[in-house]
């Protein structure tokens, strides 16, 4: 079986736009991802933010040829996010993380990683890595941030 790997807004964006910070190595890793057939995981609220992101940087036919795209390529696994998965995941996340600002997309993309068993994400956002997943490209630090310790993962609350 392939690998799998989380798709998040943030590094599919970098992978997919010039004018993005870090485009050349998000393109990179992706072109990887797609040269090794690796499986691409996402959900429907990520979908749904590219679309809009194109939509507002092209035009109405860009975000429907990315969504043609997207569900006509066997690569993408897009999950569609339940009441159930979305219950799940603030239970899981949002409550018992309650120390870190999560979005709700965020922990919906976690908890699709816990239930698919994806361990890394096409990412820039930091909240994977404190979630405890692996980003790509891997982060970077800034020399005014390296002095910093590195996000740690949150504290769950216990029951």
């Amino acid at each position: 079986m392939s690998k799998s790997v989380f798709v998040d807004t943030s590094g599919w964006l970098a992978a997919v736009s010039a004018r993005e910070r870090r485009h050349a190595e998000a393109a990179t890793v992706y072109d990887e991802l797609v040269e090794k057939r690796a499986r691409l995981v996402t959900t429907n609220l990520v979908v749904a933010e590219m679309h809009i992101l194109t939509v507002r940087a092209q035009d109405a036919a860009a975000g429907c040829a990315l969504l043609d795209a997207i569900y006509a390529d066997p690569l993408y696994t897009v999950v569609t996010v339940t009441r159930e998965l979305e219950s799940d995941a603030t239970d899981r996340w949002l409550r018992r993380y309650d120390d870190q600002r999560f979005s709700l997309a965020d922990a919906v993309s976690f908890e699709v990683m816990r239930r698919e068993r994806v361990d890394e994400a096409l990412s820039l956002d930091h909240h994977f890595e404190i979630a405890g997943y692996k980003l790509l490209p891997a982060p970077i630090s800034s020399p005014r941030t390296s002095s910093q310790p590195r996000p740690q993962r949150g504290r769950p609350k216990t029951r």
